[in-house]
């Protein structure tokens, strides 16, 4: 089933980029709504199984996501009369369970850092700055990173999402611990599972135990 969305995608992708290059009207913004629009449209996909998977589909969540970018930092939004069609597609739709999956393959196949950046920038469309200040990282390490995050989702994640990768014990305990931090909109939780000398058992036993500690340890 999960190759029918990667066909369908494939299929429209000459038309999802020209929508959000009109979107964001430069090629940078472009790719990482790309991006994101494909990370969006398929955990939507997955938790309601449209029955059809066209360009109006991709080119409402990515207009969609785009309006909620430029709502954040509070820039006027071009209007594109062609993509009307509104679809309940929100954060939500990320943060549902199917987004596992996804993470299953993500902690498969990047680095620690590649998962964190990726997260972070894609996800939770943290700036670069932002990124470097909660990981204490520099931006151009950030830079380099995220960079090879993205070609590794486009060339290696995307394409087994019909398998299911095998994964050890930690690595279980931190896609619960991604979806958790996603769940909440806790960035400093991603970015403490980069930087904190806790293991992943201790961050993960330290939420199970007592997540108002947690909470606070976050927001300090």
């Amino acid at each position: 089933m999960d190759n029918d969305f990667q066909q369908a995608w494939n299929k429209c992708v000459a038309s999802i980029w020209k929508a959000c290059l009109h979107f964001t009207q430069n090629t940078h913004d472009a790719e990482d709504l790309m991006q994101t629009t494909w990370v969006k449209s398929y955990v939507n996909w997955k938790k309601h199984q449209p029955t059809s998977l066209k360009k109006a589909y991709f080119s409402t969540i990515a207009r969609n996501t785009w309006i909620d970018e430029l709502r954040k930092k509070k820039l006027p939004i071009i209007p594109y009369e062609d993509y009307e069609k509104q679809i309940a597609d929100s954060t939500s739709d990320i943060l549902s369970q199917n987004l596992v999956h996804l993470l299953n393959q993500l902690v498969s196949k990047l680095t620690i850092n590649q998962q964190i950046f990726f997260l972070l920038a894609d996800v939770c469309k943290c700036s670069l700055k932002e990124i470097a200040q909660l990981t204490n990282v520099s931006i151009g390490a950030v830079k380099a990173n995220l960079f090879r995050a993205r070609q590794k989702v486009k060339d290696e994640v995307r394409k087994s999402l019909d398998f299911d990768s095998p994964i050890d014990e930690d690595q279980v305990l931190r896609i619960q611990l991604y979806t958790y931090a996603l769940q909440n909109d806790d960035v400093q939780l991603l970015a403490n599972l980069l930087t904190d000398n806790a293991s992943v058992r201790a961050l993960y036993a330290q939420r199970q135990h007592t997540p108002n500690t947690m909470e606070s340890k976050m927001a300090a």
